[in-house]
């Protein structure tokens, strides 16, 4: 009992700051979904119509399914990347750290630089590429206004500015692999191909895991580049969830709707990761 006693003493203060800041406003939250008004207007209880609206607003289906694709664009080819990256770098003697440093540099960048930095080089009338294709080929393309080119441009943001930390991370998880085996592998004549597909990726596995669970939680959530970049255009082809849950708090002055459409993006993010964790069970 004392020991126990002495552990919940020292946790004692990280479960007030889970209680008082995550805890109590999700319970307040979610009681706000059954209500309308509350900040520029007294909060009046409207039952399930929040909920209701849900099923019909085709702007939430449409706002999931984007931030899906979204999803889907750019964890694959950062992981690839990555991937490709960090064998090279594990393969490298001279200027290691010198290498990690420059890739590792756009993590550091906020994601507000990011955007502004690719507004500059992909904006229609004076974006550095487009002044180039313009000067080349006369026709400039709008990367931003164009529906089925403005998701997979702000992906690349995602891309260029998350690298470096899966690059890093891969190579950790790499260099910790036991070197043994290599050594067997290498005997046995196992090509480098054949080292990475049999060795590499299966003792991969949990770093995998954790990867792609952490990294489909941060990016569903994705906003920032998105409102920098096209504010959720063109014809709300880039709109994601967190986009909506914003306007519909601050632009539509509806706190009970946006507090419903943050649930909703909590539930797509449960039903993502526990089918993650399923199929990697299954495999495992």
């Amino acid at each position: 009992m004392r020991r126990n006693l002495t552990a919940y003493l020292f946790l004692t203060p990280v479960l007030l700051f889970f209680g008082v800041f995550l805890i109590w406003p999700g319970i307040t939250l979610f009681f706000q979904t059954f209500q309308t008004g509350g900040i520029m207007s007294p909060a009046i209880v409207v039952g399930t119509k929040n909920w209701e609206r849900t099923f019909i607003d085709p702007l939430v289906l449409k706002t999931v399914w984007n931030t899906i694709r979204y999803c889907l664009m750019a964890i694959p080819v950062v992981f690839i990347i990555a991937m490709v990256l960090a064998l090279a770098l594990n393969s490298v003697r001279i200027g290691h750290t010198a290498f990690k440093t420059i890739i590792y540099y756009p993590t550091l960048q906020p994601i507000l630089i990011a955007a502004l930095m690719f507004t500059f080089v992909l904006h229609q009338d004076f974006g550095v590429l487009n002044i180039i294709m313009r000067a080349i080929t006369g026709n400039p393309v709008n990367f931003l206004g164009n529906e089925s080119l403005a998701m997979p441009t702000i992906a690349l943001v995602e891309v260029w500015k998350g690298v470096g930390f899966w690059t890093l991370l891969f190579l950790a998880g790499i260099q910790n692999l036991p070197r043994d085996l290599y050594h067997a592998a290498e005997l046995d004549g196992a090509g480098p191909f054949r080292r990475f597909f049999q060795l590499t990726l299966p003792l991969l596995k949990p770093t995998f895991f954790f990867s792609i669970i952490f990294a489909t939680i941060v990016n569903l959530q994705v906003f920032d580049s998105i409102f920098i970049l096209t504010d959720g255009g063109p014809f709300h082809s880039t709109a994601s969830t967190t986009w909506y849950i914003y306007r519909s708090l601050f632009t539509f002055n509806e706190p009970g709707y946006g507090a419903t459409l943050s649930f909703v993006l909590v539930i797509v993010v449960l039903i993502l990761t526990a089918l993650q964790s399923f199929a990697f069970r299954d495999r495992n």
